[in-house]
């Protein structure tokens, strides 16, 4: 992949830690990003989709949008979700999406069976700790209710916003 000669012209921070820990720092970053990447070439059948704010950015350009604009999830949590139906509606049957987040894990194990696909896999992690995880095995082996109860089962007993259920967490919620 080349950036076509883009960032010749940008300055690049020597402490990436500390440029990074300004918030508007990561938001100009962040928006740059989503307007560099699309330029890309990625090769025959991949879609790479990017945001900015409400802006949806395509590589390969897309003149339809509109399954996907205004882009006004908050999180991304959601919003790759928007990504992955739009992919299934416009007849792609494998989707690999990359994250580090759990959140976005049990949200697709939920929702997997409602996506017309052959394969959803999950990028899941960095570094060393990178690592492919099957979301349609995992959901069919957890069997269709239990998949589809997931995202609920998580939202209440630990993801971003709620540390556990009413002092019981994960491991017992789950036996219960």
């Amino acid at each position: 992949m080349v950036f076509a000669g883009v960032f010749s012209l940008t300055t690049v921070p020597k402490n990436w830690k500390e440029f990074l820990r300004v918030d508007a720092n990561k938001k100009e970053l962040f928006g740059f990003l989503a307007e560099q990447i699309p330029l890309v070439d990625f090769g025959y059948g991949k879609q790479v989709i990017t945001t900015k704010g409400e802006q949806v950015f395509c590589s390969p350009v897309r003149f339809d949008t509109s399954s996907l604009t205004p882009c006004n999830h908050e999180e991304a949590d959601t919003r790759i979700l928007v990504y992955a139906t739009d992919a299934s509606k416009a007849g792609h049957k494998n989707i690999v999406m990359r994250t580090v987040d759990t959140d976005v894990v049990i949200i697709f194990i939920g929702m997997t069976q409602k996506l017309n696909i052959n394969e959803l896999w999950i990028a899941f992690g960095t570094g060393t700790s990178l690592r492919y995880l099957a979301v349609r095995e995992i959901a069919s082996r957890l069997g269709p209710e239990k998949a589809r109860s997931l995202p609920v089962f998580h939202a209440f007993s630990g993801c971003d916003t709620v540390s556990c259920f009413s002092r019981k967490g994960k491991k017992t919620a789950w036996i219960t």
